[in-house]
């Protein structure tokens, strides 16, 4: 096997909530479409899309396990059989329970449907997305939301996005004030500033009871607003960690290259044993090479004069033909970049075979057993 620096990944700091055998609970949103990947989203089921080698979902449930979630609730409705498949009853160090959805209930109508469950202890629970990576520190959440006795308490972030997500505004206590285009009664404890909210949230069981049972709704549009103009209690706490949302094509690109970089730093250890992530100068790989860093898994063939890298990930069995390359792309297992084909910002799925006729291409997917399209970043 070639040489190979192995990428050192810092561990975040974690702070367990586990209390002499007290273990919580958690919801995690994986019911949707995934309709911005386009032809990707409807292959793959988005939580299941590989980031680093780890599904999606994986790096929700690794967050939750390291804070003391010991299950979680995962909504399911697209894609249900292939998750379930995935996961099975036990993964990434928690107990997983089903909650399937024969007609998709929204980001509020889910967690209401998992309401006995998540209810079942009279504690708090957490609710993570399961396509958006996030380095901020659960714990500091549920510290606040407790201290503040909150109806619920949101994570949220600065960012030039905010405008697009939608704009909150939360008071020096730690108080949401705004949600959107409702404002909370009364005058904010100091200054107010705003930020965006990031999907992650802490909620005390009575929550739920502000959520109609049976039928579609949305916790952004019409819960939080109606909440805060009745003057409930909506914690908020910021952070500046790390977050990004896996919805597009494009995002989903990124997000592989920032977890390659090391600007985004999971809270588990990092790459999986069958990964390797090599870093450094420029080698020589099989009869091709490397240009780091790259990811590559287990029995890639890299043919002669094909070349890997920067920021491109190789899953297993992968194969670059004969003076191929790619960059800044991702070659599921089995993938393969035809001979002379030049692929940069491009996704080979699973089986599938890229082939541009010696040419060079840009932004494509290319999926087995379909015409390949352009990145949908809509």
């Amino acid at each position: 096997m070639p040489g190979f620096v192995l990428h050192s990944v810092r561990m975040s700091d974690v702070i367990s909530t586990k209390k002499e055998g007290r273990m919580m609970r958690a919801f995690v949103m994986a019911a949707g479409y995934g309709k911005r990947l386009g032809a990707l989203g409807e292959e793959i089921p988005k939580p299941l899309l590989p980031l680093g080698g780890v599904p999606l979902i994986g790096f929700a449930l690794e967050k939750l396990a390291a804070v003391g979630v010991s299950e979680v609730a995962v909504n399911l409705h697209h894609g249900a059989e292939k998750i379930c498949s995935a996961l099975g009853d036990y993964a990434h160090g928690v107990h997983v329970h089903y909650f399937h959805e024969h007609e998709i209930l929204g980001t509020a109508g889910g967690i209401k449907n998992a309401e006995a469950f998540l209810c079942e202890k009279n504690e708090p629970f957490f609710v993570i997305n399961a396509d958006a990576p996030c380095g901020a520190n659960l714990k500091t959440a549920l510290d606040h939301h407790q201290k503040g006795g909150f109806l619920a308490t949101l994570i949220l972030r600065r960012s030039p996005e905010a405008q697009q997500y939608g704009v909150l505004e939360f008071d020096e206590e730690g108080r949401l004030r705004k949600f959107l285009g409702e404002s909370a009664p009364g005058s904010p404890r100091g200054e107010s500033s705003q930020a965006m909210f990031t999907g992650l949230s802490v909620m005390s069981p009575e929550m739920l009871s502000h959520i109609p049972a049976g039928k579609e709704s949305d916790i952004s549009t019409q819960i939080y607003p109606s909440l805060m103009e009745s003057d409930a209690r909506i914690g908020a706490i910021l952070s500046d960690s790390y977050w990004m949302d896996v919805g597009t094509s494009t995002r989903y690109l990124q997000a592989n290259m920032d977890v390659m970089s090391g600007e985004f730093a999971p809270d588990f250890n990092w790459p999986p044993s069958e990964l390797l992530l090599i870093e450094g100068p420029a080698m020589k790989w099989g009869e091709g090479s490397i240009e780091p860093p790259v990811l590559v898994g287990s029995d890639v063939v890299i043919q002669k004069n094909a070349k890997a890298g920067p920021f491109t990930v190789i899953m297993a069995g992968a194969t670059l033909g004969y003076n191929a390359v790619a960059r800044e792309s991702i070659v599921f297992p089995g993938g393969k970049i035809d001979e002379n084909s030049i692929l940069e910002r491009c996704i080979v799925g699973p089986e599938a075979l890229a082939s541009y006729c010696g040419g060079e291409v840009r932004e494509m997917v290319f999926l087995r057993d379909r015409e390949h399209s352009e990145i949908c970043d809509a």
